[in-house]
């Protein structure tokens, strides 16, 4: 049994490692470089902290089952992926710069979900002891950290060049997943603490995340809002949807407000879908010819690929069935616009099983009524992202996914 000086040194550590990581978050949509080393910071404290726990055999697979196997299953990810990209790294192949970035990408990736789950962990087993005041003064920063993001983001919508916005990232669609994992945080707190003004605080960090992601203009991040939000006011509240039906006229008519302040650019991709036969080259049309390339790729791609051999045979794909969609051709170099197609036909085999395990991991607690209300919440948004884009491939977005799920961990003080 832990000392009362090693319980109030734990709970000093914990509670400071949870206000430093939504520092963390609070800043990465403006600020470069900080976020991440903040993030170090917390990651080696918890590394330590998970050591204490083995030390003090305060780890039992017993009670702990779910988190030590969803730990596991975080780290064969990490490790798949470190390997992969060390394996490619130093073959002594000449590679494109494209595919450098994207090797390079997997790499630091790797390290920083390895690094994040030891976070989960730590959080898991020892989040209990993070106090209520912890938990909103996190609220609050996460939020005023949105606030912040919003004037960057208006700055850039209006004063440069950017119509989607980018921020701290090299693409629009980087940023809103960021954005909607920042979120994802924000909900998995508001679980943990109720005060007076909560409701107002829940309003104004998803209307701040709404309009952030509006001017991303990423489509599919605007579904997994929705999906996310009615998902979490469902659980939370336990509301029945037959029996109430006020709300339910409510939740409709929000959805309704939010897909109508997006419709042009829903508007588009239907356009884009009813002329695809006659102009296929579009963000859309490339998507659907990408996938296509991929699925026909699988079967070659059991083991590890180099990205510049799919790129090669994806092309050929493309060429002799989409010979007009040029939009395709050009970016099936980046990724395959799918996550499980895109480690799929990377990785191969290892890849496939390494991403679906977290999700089979989630839905064994889910059956065996373990509390994953939080956890899923990011998993939801990785989950539905991952259908149009390939999101854990950019480093900065599997970083913000791992602090997300580590705050969603966290369980409610006895205090």
């Amino acid at each position: 049994m832990n000392s009362r000086y090693e319980t109030a040194f734990l709970k000093i550590s914990v509670n400071a490692s949870a206000i430093a990581l939504c520092i963390s978050l609070s800043l990465s949509m403006f600020v470069t470089g900080w976020p991440q080393k903040i993030f170090y910071i917390v990651s080696y404290l918890s590394f330590f902290t998970v050591l204490y726990a083995v030390f003090k055999k305060d780890i039992s697979y017993r009670h702990e089952r779910f988190h030590l196997v969803m730990f596991l299953s975080l780290v064969f990810l990490a490790v798949v992926r470190f390997v992969w990209a060390i394996t490619l790294k130093h073959n002594g192949i000449a590679i494109t710069p494209t595919s450098a970035g994207i090797i390079n990408n997997y790499l630091v990736g790797s390290k920083r979900i390895l690094l994040g789950a030891f976070v989960i962990l730590c959080f898991s087993l020892y989040g209990y002891l993070i106090s209520r005041k912890t938990i909103l003064i996190s609220q609050v920063m996460i939020t005023i950290g949105l606030v912040v993001s919003l004037g960057f983001g208006l700055y850039e919508h209006y004063y440069t060049l950017n119509y989607r916005i980018k921020m701290t990232t090299d693409a629009s669609s980087m940023a809103s997943y960021m954005i909607a994992f920042i979120y994802c945080a924000y909900l998995g707190l508001s679980r943990l603490e109720y005060h007076r003004y909560s409701k107002h605080l829940d309003f104004v960090a998803f209307v701040l995340t709404f309009v952030l992601l509006y001017l991303c203009g990423t489509r599919i991040t605007i579904l997994a809002l929705i999906i996310l939000k009615v998902t979490f006011f469902f659980i939370e509240y336990k509301v029945d949807l037959i029996k109430n039906w006020r709300v339910m006229s409510l939740v409709l008519l929000a959805v309704i407000a939010i897909l109508g302040a997006t419709s042009s650019r829903w508007a588009q991709g239907i356009n884009d879908i009813q002329k695809y036969d006659v102009q296929s080259s579009t963000s859309l049309g490339a998507r659907v010819a990408i996938w296509e390339s991929g699925i026909y790729l699988l079967h070659r791609h059991i083991g590890f690929t180099a990205p510049d051999d799919r790129t090669t045979l994806a092309r050929e794909f493309i060429k002799t069935h989409h010979p007009q969609n040029y939009e395709g051709y050009n970016n099936v170099q980046y990724n395959m616009h799918n996550e499980f197609l895109e480690v799929t036909t990377l990785q191969g085999m290892w890849g496939a099983i390494s991403l679906l395990l977290p999700y089979l991991i989630l839905i064994y607690g889910w059956i065996r009524k373990y509390d994953i209300k939080s956890m899923a919440l990011p998993f939801s948004v990785l989950f539905v992202t991952g259908l149009t884009d390939s999101v854990l491939l950019f480093n900065q977005t599997a970083t913000l996914f791992v602090m997300s799920l580590a705050l969603c961990c966290i369980r409610k003080s006895s205090d």
